[in-house]
């Protein structure tokens, strides 16, 4: 073990000397190398002088290039320390972080100075002034504005009127109808009443309504519309640019509107406002100076005449601002040159040779950027090296644990030579131990036509070798089997361990542990096996070859071996194995309660009586919350009767295996009404000795323990370990697990779907013969509506459920209903899709067995059984029957049921159908005693019985009869075929029209399903 320890130190190849590389030393120099060749590149830029005094490997390298780093950042902060009056005070030029701030102001500063005025609404206003000062239609103006102060001051004295006389506008109607009179001697006639105007008071409306008709139109206006008519026609005047600036220009105060947009581009905004300060401030000054330069030109005022209406008000008030802004315009074409001209300066011009005055925007943000350009490749220098700097840290951190396995593998070099020697060793004591190999099989009497020879170590095994005839040695590896190999190897273990200890000429350690060793033995040789086994146990322990042996074994035949025919000394138990809900492994046996009572009994020790009654009462304890562990943690807390209680609840809800007959014994005892006086005893023995319970109760304790309660529990706890090894963790069969989903289901579109519960479908009081067809139909009072809320409807595939349902009939599943013995059911189960009748087996509650039903026994499907917990499955509470002739599903291997592709089939087979609830057993076996008959209504004619050959009918003939059948049509003739095939109920005969004396057919109604339950 030293020498390859050693050696796997020592080999470079190996885990232990690759740290470097396993640890990406080789991706880390390359990063280092890559930021150095970085940093001497951007050096060179700016003549950067630096160099390096440490090698890598120094540890004090990394910082280094970290203060080379810190020296390059300090220089670049240099570069802008002669511009700090232009950036915000709180911004570090010596500080990276604070360096980017500012590149990055100074990059957006840029964009704003190159945008110019655009985005700028004062600048877009100005742009339509003298834009609009090009433009015809603005000419046109005044002349429009005079014309429209006069309609304006017509339309205010009509309105004048109007408010004076409601009936004005009525009267300017009428005037239009009015004929004047050609005569001053001649009477007008009203045009409303056509009576003659011939007073004095028609007179005068006479007059009115000639006055009247020469301006009807303007009479009847209102203000209002008259308003709108002239602001319309004075605004469609204006330019559609200077129309959109109309507002701002009217309120507009010049020259104060160049200091605001100057303040809002240069001042207020992001990045002025928050880095570039000193700029900013700059600004400011500059916009106030030049502002107090500009011309100025007043805003327009609003003014309100008292005497008008307001809406009268409103238009001369715009018509004013119109006046305004045409002066506005005439005033921009003379002096908006100068306000260009004081933007320009703001900004700062190009004096042609690239340079910008010092006092300009232009001008400071041009020295910002020269200053930036300078501090860039300093920057990146510093950048580089910081990263290098980081490299080098993990660099040197993977370097020196490296240097310390490469001195430690130095150390142990030599004694990876010990293999060597190890080797020789080994091969020496193998070949030495050939001759015991030899004994130890000859004792089990091995006797093959391959017999063993001897044993070698090879380079990298032990090498077998046989012989078929004396002398003639061959590779037994090669042509031995798996049994052969395994017996030459437990005689190797064997021989080994012999050896081993004769050289120590004592035993150290003499434990012997195996588990299952039988499943290694050839089983002509698990006898002698046994043998050799039982030997090392049962030595004397003065004997340095003897064993204290732990085994462990599931197979009784070798147990048998050992105990029985060899006589094993030792004491015995039971394995509790592990699973889910304890990962630690149990035995029991209960000898140490014989010998109990055995050092009580020879020392006639009352207390220790006391104490071997206590035992009994713990160890019964530990058997039931070992078989009761997985029902709460709180199990280990319970005490005998607490747990007794706990199984009988178990037993009771039918939980397996609590509810088999041993334990139903043993809760008799336990947990029975008649208690037991020596239960009574363990029970009390939980208190502290007091002497009220010594020896002679602890007799009576070892009498009831021996000869009742010892094999009663031990009998339950070998059942539980049984079935819980069984269903626990199946090994007998190998189950599937589900790899198919149900069907895509139609649960929305089948609780859409209404039924109506509207009678009693009840059994004929004649014979009261099984399945004899002959029913009553009894009308409810009122139809009750049934809705199937959580159910899909499949189709069947195959004929697992005759002669209750047919392929291509429909089922109708419940997807949440509880599944009892014998329900139909649809499940899926490994990789198949079932319709099968849901069994439980009595033996093993645990296991579901499906079972089909066929008329033809031939084409019986076998029986599924399954674990519960695999089976998924849905109740069948239904069946639906298509008409004849309908689709089929195809038939595929281990598909039972489909989906249904057509819903519409099932929503034709349920529309209007009635439901009528069996009573009694002449519908057997079709539809049983409690289920319902779905129904379909029949206009009776006798094509359509004809139609309906073949299909289930109740069938009512003259008399009044009603039959439960399967309709036949013969000509005139209708035979009515029994449901029950065991020929004890014959069929009927009925006729069209009374042929050969036969009831004539009357009505049908059409049997297209059973509900078997709803809810």
């Amino acid at each position: 073990m030293i020498g390859d320890g050693s050696a796997n130190f020592t080999h470079k190849a190996k885990r232990f000397l690759k740290y470097a590389q396993d640890n990406g030393i080789g991706t880390i120099e390359a990063t280092l190398k890559l930021n150095l060749e970085r940093a001497e590149e951007e050096a060179k830029k700016a003549d950067f002088k630096y160099s390096f005094k440490r090698k890598r490997d120094d540890s004090a390298y990394a910082k280094e290039l970290q203060e080379i780093a810190q020296d390059a950042s300090k220089q670049a902060g240099e570069h802008l320390a002669t511009l700090k009056s232009d950036i915000a005070a709180g911004l570090d030029t010596e500080k990276p972080d604070d360096r980017a701030k500012i590149k990055s102001a100074v990059t957006a500063a840029r964009g704003l100075l190159q945008q110019g005025a655009v985005g700028i609404k004062v600048f877009e206003a100005w742009t339509a002034l003298a834009q609009a000062a090009k433009d015809e239609g603005l000419a046109k103006i005044p002349a429009e504005v005079v014309k429209a102060r006069e309609r304006l001051a017509s339309a205010i004295a009509w309105h004048q009127r109007q408010t004076d006389d409601l009936k004005l506008r009525l009267k300017a109607v009428a005037s239009e109808f009015f004929i004047v009179p050609d005569h001053e001697h001649t009477d007008g006639h009203c045009p409303l009443c056509e009576n003659a105007l011939n007073d004095a008071k028609g007179k005068r409306l006479a007059d009115e309504l000639a006055e009247l008709k020469k301006s009807s139109a303007e009479a009847q206006r209102k203000l209002s519309d008259v308003c709108a008519e002239l602001e319309k026609r004075l605004r469609d005047q204006l330019p559609k640019d200077l129309l959109n600036h109309f507002d701002l220009l009217v309120e507009m105060k010049i020259p104060d509107a160049f200091e605001s947009a100057a303040l809002d581009r240069f001042v207020n905004a992001v990045p002025f406002s928050t880095v570039l300060t000193g700029m900013a401030a700059f600004a400011r000054d500059k916009a106030q100076f030049l502002t107090k330069t500009l011309p100025a030109f007043n805003p327009h005022s609003t003014q309100t005449d008292v005497s008008i209406p307001k809406i009268a008000n409103d238009l001369l008030n715009y018509i004013r601002s119109l006046e305004h802004l045409i002066e506005f315009v005439d005033w921009w074409k003379i002096n908006g040159a100068e306000f260009r001209d004081a933007w320009a300066s703001l900004r700062g011009s190009d004096d042609g040779s690239g340079q910008f005055l010092p006092e300009s925007l232009e001008g400071k943000l041009s020295s910002l950027e020269a200053a930036l350009e300078k501090a860039a490749p300093l920057d990146d220098i510093a950048k580089a090296l910081n990263s290098a700097s980081g490299e080098a840290g993990k660099w040197h951190a993977i370097y020196l644990k490296q240097q310390e396995r490469e001195n430690i593998a130095a150390a142990l070099d030599p004694l990876k030579y010990l293999r060597t020697v190890v080797t020789i060793e080994t091969a020496n004591s193998i070949l030495a131990l050939s001759a015991r190999m030899k004994a130890v099989l000859d004792r089990i009497h091995f006797r093959e036509r391959l017999s063993f020879s001897d044993a070698a170590l090879g380079k990298k095994e032990v090498r077998i070798a046989g012989c078929f005839h004396d002398g003639i040695l061959i590779d037994a590896s090669a042509v031995a089997n798996t049994s052969w190999l395994r017996a030459i190897l437990w005689a190797f273990v064997l021989a080994l361990r012999e050896e081993t200890l004769e050289n120590l000429e004592s035993n150290p350690f003499p434990l012997v542990v195996l588990d299952d060793p039988q499943v290694t033995f050839d089983p002509r040789n698990k006898r002698k096996w046994a043998e050799e086994i039982a030997k090392l146990a049962n030595a004397e322990w003065s004997d340095p070859q003897a064993a204290q042996l732990i085994l462990t074994t599931h197979e009784r035949q070798f147990f048998q071996f050992l105990v029985n025919l060899e006589g094993l000394k030792g004491q015995q138990g039971l394995v509790v194995s592990l699973n889910a809900i304890s990962n630690v492994t149990t035995v029991v046996n209960g000898s140490s309660l014989a010998q109990g009572f055995g050092e009580a009994s020879k020392n006639s020790d009352d207390k220790r009586g006391h104490a071997y009654i206590l035992e009994v009462r713990t160890y019964c304890e530990d058997l039931l919350r070992i078989m009761l562990r997985s029902e709460g943690p709180d199990i280990n807390n319970c005490h005998l009767g607490e747990l007794a209680t706990k199984m009988r609840s178990l037993a009771t809800s039918g939980v397996s295996p609590f509810n088999r007959q041993p334990f139903e014994k043993l809760l008799g005892v336990i947990a029975g009404t008649n208690e037991v006086k020596a239960l009574k005893i363990i029970n009390d023995a939980h208190h502290h000795y007091d002497g009220t319970v010594g020896l002679a109760e602890a007799k009576d304790v070892k009498k009831f323990w021996e000869k009742t309660l010892q094999d009663q529990i031990h009998t339950c706890f070998r059942v539980f370990a049984e079935y819980e090894a069984y269903c626990g963790e199946p090994r007998v069969f190998p189950w599937m697990d589900n790899v198919v989903e149900f069907p895509k289901g139609n649960s929305a579109d089948v609780k859409k779907m209404s039924i109506a519960y509207t009678g009693i479908a009840a059994a004929a009081k004649a014979d009261g013969r099984v399945g004899d067809g002959l029913i009553t139909l009894e009308e409810l009072a009122s139809a009750e509506r049934i809705v199937l809320y959580d159910h899909d409807i499949f189709q069947l595939a195959a004929g697992t459920l005759e002669p209750i349902a047919s392929v291509g009939h429909l089922l109708i599943v419940c997807n949440g209903a509880k599944l009892n013995q014998r329900n139909l059911v649809a499940a899926t189960c490994g990789d198949q899709l079932l319709v099968r009748r849901y069994n439980e087996a009595d033996v093993h509650p645990h296991i579901a067995v499906l079972t089909g039903q066929s008329i033809d026994p031939y084409a019986l499907p076998q029986p599924i059984i399954v674990p519960k917990e695999k089976l998924v499955a849905k109740k069948i509470v239904g069946t639906l029957f298509p008409r004849p002739g309908s689709a089929i599903p195809p038939k595929m291997e281990g598909v039972e049921f489909v989906e249904l592709a057509d819903i519409s089939l099932a929503n034709d087979i349920l529309n209007n159908a009635r439901l009528f609830k069996v009573s009694g057993r002449s519908a057997e076996p079709i539809a049983l005693d409690g289920q319902f008959i779905i129904t379909q209504p029949v206009e009776f004619q006798k094509q359509q019985a004809v139609s309906r050959d073949g299909m289930l009918v109740i069938a009512v003939d003259e008399n009044g009869a009603r039959y439960f059948k399967r309709l036949r049509v013969h000509g005139d003739l209708f035979v009515l075929e029994s449901l029950n095939s065991d020929g004890t109920t014959a069929g009927e005969i009925l006729s069209s029209n009374g042929q050969m004396g036969f009831p004539r057919l009357t009505g049908l109604l059409d049997v297209v399903g059973v509900l078997f339950e709803h809810s």
